[in-house]
């Protein structure tokens, strides 16, 4: 089992729980806990993982509405 933290000031909760469900076929996720590992290597799947996380946390910032300046 592989233990992945994510710094909140860079991923969103919402992007992690994202890539979590892309990456359901590949490997057992809960609370970005990395368990049994199937149809690859672990270290392939846990890396990919993570830059799927942080892409979507990139496009889920791209989307929201820009804040006003005040």
């Amino acid at each position: 089992m592989a233990r992945i933290t994510f710094d909140r000031s860079l991923y969103t909760p919402e992007a992690v729980e994202a890539a979590a469900a892309a990456y359901a076929e590949y490997a057992d996720i809960a609370l970005a806990v990395i368990d049994a590992v199937t149809g690859g290597d672990r270290q392939t799947i846990e890396n990919s993982f993570c830059n799927l996380a942080l892409q979507e946390t990139i496009v889920r910032m791209r989307r929201a509405p820009a804040p006003e300046d005040e």
